[in-house]
C-alpha cells in the first residue's frame, strides 16, 4: 500500500507543475503562439457554428485540407458548449491539459511493454510528466498529446497482437487506435504499412491484413475529403494554408533535398536533445545532440534486445518523412518519437552504468579513475538536466508566457479599433491571422514566408518578398495591415523584415493607428492597374 501511494504521489507530482500553469493561463492570452493552434481553433469553430470543416479565417473560407478533423471535432464540442469567445478558452484549456494524464497512462503502459520496473516507469513517467515541452503542450491547442497517446496505444497492441495467443481483435483494435492517430495527426500514416510489415515478419499475415483494413478507411476518408475540396491553385497563400504536398513540392525541389535532409537532420538531432534535457536558456548545441545521439544508440539496443518492433519501425518511417519535410524538425515535430527515445536514452544510461561497474571492480588504478571520471561527467549531465528542468518550471516557462500575455494586452486595442472602424467586408493582413478574425470578426491572413529562403539562407528574396506588400495586399483584397513589433518571429527572427519597412514607406499605404504595441495601416487605392503575382 504505501509503494502504491508513494507511486500515487509521483504522479501527482508530475502533474502539479502543468495544472498550475494551465490554471494561471486559462484565459489562453497565448492563443496563436505556435499559429497552427489558432487555425485549430478556427476551424473548429466552423464546425460548430454548421459552416462546415473550413478554415474561416481567411479570406474565401477555405475548406481545410491540411489538418485532419479528429482534433477539430473534439474542439468544436467546446464551442457547441459554449460559442461565446473569448470565454469559451478556460474550458479548451482545461480540456487540453486533460491529454495529459492520457498520455502519461499511455506512456506507463509503453513502458511496461518493454520491461522497465515500476520504479523506472514511476521515474520516467515523472520526467515526462516534468518535461517544460510536455508542459506547454498541456495548456496550448495542439494535438501533439492526443496523436501521442494514440499511437502508443496502437503500437502497444499492435505488439501484443504479435505473439502467438493473442486473438485478431488485438489487431483489429490497434488499426482502429491507428486510424484515429491519422485522422489527428497524417504523421501517423507510416503505419499502415510499418505495422503490416511487423506482423509479416512474424507470419502472422491475417493479422496483418486486418490492420491494415481497419486502419485503410480512416487514411482512404481523408485523402478523399482532400481531394474533392482542395483549392486547386498554387499560390502562395492557398499552399501554406490548404496544400501540405503542393507546399512540399514547392520548397523542397529534387535537387535541395540533399541539402532539406542535412539540415533537417541537424534539427532532429536539436529536437530530440531539447525533448530529453531542456537547455533552451543556455543553448547547449552540443550536449544536445550528443544526447540525442545516445538516445537514439540506445533506441537500437532496447530493440535489438527485446525484439519489440513496432514503435522503432514506426518511428523510422515518422522520422524518414521528417527528414525530407519542409520545415526543420523541432521539438514539437519529434515528440511523438518522445517516449521511445526516453526508453531510448534509459537503455543507454544503464548501459554505461554496467560498464563503469565491471571497469571500476578492475584493480587498475587508470581505468578505476577512467570510470570515476565518466561516471563525475555523467553525475554532472543530470543535475544540468534537472536544473535545466526547474528553471524552465520555474522562470523561463513563466515568463515567456507572460511576455506573451504583455504583447496581446499591447495589441488588444488595436483589435477593438479594427472592430469598431473597419468596415465590414474589410480584409486584414496580420502575422496572427486567426487572432483577428476571433477579436474583431473581419477576414484575414498573412504572408506566409517560403522555408526555401530559409534553408538556403537567401535573405535577399525574403527581402524582396516582404517588400512586395503592397502587391500582395491588393492582390488578395486586404485593406488593412496590422503590423507589431514580434510579426516573424517563428520564420525570421528579424531576418529581411526591412522589406516590410521600406514597403510600409513606400506610399502604398497610410497610417490609421499607432500605439506602442501595434500599427494599423490603410492601403491606398493604386496609381495603376499593378497585381500581384500569386506564384511568387
Amino acid at each position: 500500500m504505501l509503494r502504491k501511494l508513494a507511486i500515487f504521489g509521483v504522479l501527482l507530482a508530475a502533474l502539479a507543475p502543468s495544472a498550475y500553469l494551465a490554471w494561471t493561463l486559462r484565459t489562453m492570452p497565448h492563443l496563436g503562439f505556435y499559429h497552427d493552434d489558432s487555425i485549430y481553433w478556427v476551424s473548429a469553430r466552423s464546425l460548430a457554428v454548421g459552416d462546415g470543416y473550413r478554415i474561416e479565417s481567411l479570406p474565401g473560407q477555405p475548406y481545410q485540407t491540411k489538418y485532419p478533423p479528429l482534433y477539430c471535432a473534439l474542439l468544436a464540442g467546446i464551442w457547441k458548449l459554449n460559442p461565446q469567445f473569448p470565454s469559451n478558452l478556460p474550458m479548451a484549456t482545461l480540456f487540453s491539459w486533460l491529454l495529459l494524464p492520457l498520455f502519461l497512462w499511455a506512456l506507463w503502459c509503453l513502458l511496461g511493454e518493454y520491461g522497465f520496473s515500476v520504479r523506472a516507469r514511476t521515474v520516467m513517467v515523472l520526467i515526462a510528466g516534468l518535461s517544460p515541452v510536455t508542459v506547454v503542450f498541456s495548456f496550448s491547442l495542439m494535438p501533439e498529446l492526443l496523436f501521442t497517446a494514440l499511437l502508443l496505444m496502437s503500437v502497444i497492441l499492435a505488439e501484443r497482437a504479435m505473439k502467438p495467443e493473442s486473438s485478431v481483435s488485438m489487431a483489429v483494435l490497434a488499426g482502429v487506435l491507428a486510424g484515429l492517430a491519422y485522422l489527428t495527426k497524417s504523421i501517423a500514416a507510416p503505419l499502415l504499412f510499418t505495422v503490416p510489415l511487423c506482423f509479416a515478419l512474424r507470419k502472422h499475415y491475417k493479422k496483418a491484413g486486418l490492420f491494415f483494413a481497419t486502419m485503410l478507411p480512416a487514411v482512404a476518408g481523408w485523402q478523399w475529403w482532400v481531394a474533392r475540396h482542395l483549392t486547386h491553385s498554387w499560390d502562395l497563400v492557398t499552399l501554406y494554408y490548404t496544400n501540405y504536398v503542393g507546399f512540399q513540392t514547392y520548397n523542397v525541389p529534387l535537387r535541395d533535398l540533399p541539402l532539406v535532409i542535412w539540415y533537417n537532420l541537424d534539427g532532429f538531432l536539436g529536437g530530440a536533445g531539447k525533448l530529453l534535457i531542456f537547455d533552451l536558456p543556455y543553448g547547449a548545441k552540443a550536449l544536445e545532440r550528443v544526447v540525442a545521439i545516445a538516445a537514439i544508440a540506445g533506441c537500437v539496443r532496447l530493440a535489438v534486445r527485446r525484439r519489440e518492433l513496432q514503435y522503432p519501425v514506426a518511428a523510422l518511417g515518422m522520422s524518414a518523412i521528417l527528414l525530407v519535410w519542409h520545415f526543420p524538425p523541432d521539438q514539437r515535430f519529434v515528440f511523438p518519437l518522445y517516449p521511445l527515445l526516453l526508453m531510448g536514452l534509459a537503455t543507454e544510461i544503464g548501459n554505461i552504468g554496467r560498464v563503469l561497474q565491471r571497469t571500476w571492480a578492475k584493480p587498475v588504478f587508470s581505468e578505476r579513475f577512467a570510470a570515476a571520471g565518466v561516471g563525475a561527467l555523467l553525475a554532472g549531465i543530470a543535475a544540468f538536466a534537472v536544473f535545466c528542468t526547474i528553471f524552465g518550471l520555474a522562470h523561463f516557462i513563466p515568463d515567456l508566457f507572460a511576455s506573451y500575455r504583455a504583447d496581446f494586452e499591447a495589441r488588444r486595442p488595436a483589435y477593438e479599433w479594427i472592430a469598431l472602424h473597419a468596415p465590414a467586408d474589410a480584409n486584414v493582413y496580420a502575422y496572427e491571422d486567426p487572432l483577428v478574425f476571433l477579436y474583431t470578426g473581419h477576414k484575414a491572413c498573412r504572408l506566409p514566408i517560403p522555408p526555401k529562403f530559409l534553408y538556403h539562407s537567401d535573405d535577399s528574396a525574403v527581402v524582396k518578398l516582404m517588400g512586395s506588400m503592397a502587391d500582395f495586399a491588393r492582390g488578395y483584397h486586404l485593406n488593412y495591415l496590422l503590423l507589431t513589433p514580434d510579426d516573424y518571429h517563428r520564420d525570421l527572427n528579424a531576418r529581411g523584415t526591412h522589406g516590410l519597412t521600406e514597403a510600409m514607406q513606400s506610399g502604398n499605404f497610410r497610417e490609421v493607428y499607432a500605439s506602442p504595441g501595434a500599427a494599423i495601416y490603410r492601403l491606398n487605392p493604386p496609381s495603376g492597374s499593378l497585381a500581384y503575382n500569386h506564384s511568387k
